[in-house]
């Protein structure tokens, strides 16, 4: 997509309040170039003779426009810069809409600080060319021809020698901006290293403070903050070069107006208030010279940030749903040699095939590594497969709307993740609108009412950023909770009662046998002893299911799934031996 496109995209919404915004610059420059024309005439005054009424007059015009002129300058600020933020506001709506849409793999090759930095620092740049960028071009852009018309009905030889440096400054804007270009990529780019590195450390300052890495890591910060300075360096040392030459260039231009000018005004041929009248329009036309560079830098890093924020918007989203198909999953599922890879080389999961009827509870397990977790995202429809693999009460997965796919699940994934909110929130956002018995109820069968109702708020306690404020075994149950308030007829738990001692895992696990009954229940776990009671267990290994049937049935065939029962029996057997 073209830079053009790319901004008209996003600004063609705002189109009347560019338009009407461009018209208050029209009028404010018009107001602008009249001045000097009517002080050159009064200076003008001075040299002939005079009344004072004539004076009054001009004095009353000059004071009229410049009253008008603010009046002007105040809309032409307020609508355009009014629409910059605006258009931020809607492209900042735009990208979170997208983000949530975008698929799981996305956020698994892509830096969260990256992303931060995009919807930030590149949001911000985007404004500025929008807003201060847009306004101040077409400033330059109706003043510069305005005031050398005005200069030309002056008088044209001397204007003609006064605007001599000004295509050296179109020259020289063009090539600097190339380069400015260039290096606030680079800035921007070297803005997300730092954000990515910042964000990761807060996130793992737990683990950074257990190794004692923190010099370590800021050292890493010191190397990117460098870099980032040196960037952002190269970017200042083309800007100071840029303003004091616009400035010595224009310059240029009044020197040569005084001395061919003084000649005129001493053989007769002109006046000395044409001379300060073309010396004011000179001083317009600085300033929108001087701009130009400064409007090149703020439109290169826009654009350069448009770029970057186009990137994401690019990205493939999910498929979008039928709102007007949108059902209940029975919870029978169907897997048919089933194959999957994450970079489409390697195979993790290898001819997988069961069938579960619903009113089921169905145990995976294995050793890490297994495929046990990428199996459940297979199923959950975070990772696309191809067709005639998977199935959910006859129908193809990829049939089935993602929406109503989803909410016919609840999981429970190994990464727990909650949000920095009340524990109440975290377990209604389950089920939205969820009243408070209901959510009691849903911690009851995660057995953490208890020690939600000991904290001093019970639960509207406010929980720390990912739920740093609890225990890991605390995090898992409020996230068990959160699932099963959900009433989905399919419930996943991936190894979510890993931070759970064993009798409180087979409590939990006894108390939502009530609630998933006649549901569809896949339990990922490490601890096989809490599962003896499922329906049936696939022992997985190297991503195929090699062991599959009843407890019973598994010691009986005396293969790994026994072998990896007796070994944990022994180590809980040594764990009681050594408690006594």
């Amino acid at each position: 997509m073209s830079n053009i496109s790319i901004i008209s995209s996003f600004a063609g919404k705002h189109w009347k309040s560019i338009a009407i915004g461009s018209c208050f610059v029209v009028i404010t420059n018009l107001l602008h170039v009249l001045l000097p024309s009517f002080v050159g005439q009064a200076v003008d005054l001075f040299y002939n003779n005079f009344s004072f009424r004539e004076l009054y007059y001009i004095c009353g015009l000059i004071i009229l426009i410049e009253f008008l002129k603010g009046v002007s300058r105040f809309f032409m600020r307020y609508i355009i810069i009014g629409a910059s933020w605006k258009i931020e506001n809607d492209i900042r709506k735009r990208m979170f809409n997208h983000l949530l849409k975008l698929p799981v793999t996305y956020y698994n090759k892509t830096r969260t600080g990256d992303i931060i930095a995009r919807i930030t620092n590149d949001l911000t740049a985007a404004r500025m060319m929008f807003g201060p960028a847009v306004m101040y071009s077409m400033n330059a852009v109706i003043l510069l021809p305005l005031a050398i018309i005005f200069m030309l009905s002056k008088d044209v030889e001397l204007t003609m020698y006064a605007i001599i440096p000004f295509p050296f400054i179109a020259v020289m804007m063009y090539r600097i901006g190339k380069k400015i270009h260039e290096n606030f990529i680079k800035v921007q780019e070297s803005y997300s290293d730092i954000s990515a590195h910042v964000q990761e450390n807060l996130n793992g300052i737990q683990v950074i403070k257990a190794f004692v890495r923190e010099l370590s890591e800021l050292n890493k910060l010191k190397k990117l903050s460098r870099e980032y300075v040196e960037y952002n360096c190269r970017v200042i040392k083309i800007q100071s070069f840029m303003f004091p030459l616009l400035d010595v260039l224009a310059s240029t231009g009044i020197i040569i107006l005084l001395w061919v000018g003084g000649k005129k005004v001493i053989s007769g041929e002109t006046t000395i208030g044409v001379i300060i009248s073309l010396i004011m329009y000179i001083g317009l036309l600085v300033w929108p010279s001087m701009a130009l560079g400064w409007v090149t830098a703020i439109f290169q890093r826009g654009i350069a940030s448009m770029k970057r924020i186009q990137e994401i918007l690019d990205e493939e989203p999910e498929p979008k749903d039928d709102l007007s198909d949108i059902y209940t999953l029975r919870g029978n599922i169907s897997v048919k040699n089933l194959n999957f890879s994450y970079n489409g080389k390697f195979n993790v999961l290898s001819g997988i095939s069961f069938e579960i009827k619903p009113n089921r509870t169905i145990a995976i397990v294995g050793r890490t590594g297994s495929g046990k977790s990428t199996l459940l995202g297979v199923l959950s429809g975070i990772y696309s497969i191809n067709r005639g693999s998977v199935f959910f009460d006859g129908k193809d997965i990829n049939d089935i709307p993602l929406s109503c796919l989803r909410s016919s699940i609840a999981l429970t994934p190994q990464d727990t993740f909650l949000f920095s909110d009340t524990i109440a929130e975290n377990i209604s956002f389950g089920k939205e609108g969820a009243d408070m018995s209901t959510i009691k109820r849903a911690a009851v069968l995660a057995s953490i009412a208890d020690e939600i109702e000991s904290f001093s708020q019970d639960f509207e306690t406010t929980l720390g950023e990912r739920g740093i404020t609890v225990s890991g075994g605390q995090r898992q149950r409020i996230a068990i909770a959160r699932a099963l308030i959900s009433e989905a007829p399919i419930i996943f738990f991936d190894d979510s009662l890993s931070n759970v001692d064993t009798v409180t895992e087979k409590l939990i696990l006894n108390n939502i046998k009530g609630t998933i009954k006649g549901k569809t229940a896949l339990i990922v776990t490490q601890r096989l002893g809490a599962i003896r009671d499922s329906n049936e267990i696939f022992y997985m290994k190297d991503g195929r299911i090699t062991e599959r049937g009843t407890h019973e049935v598994l010691m009986e065939l005396d293969g790994e799934y026994a072998a990896l029962y007796r070994e944990q029996e022994s180590i809980e057997s040594l764990k009681d031996n050594n408690t006594l």
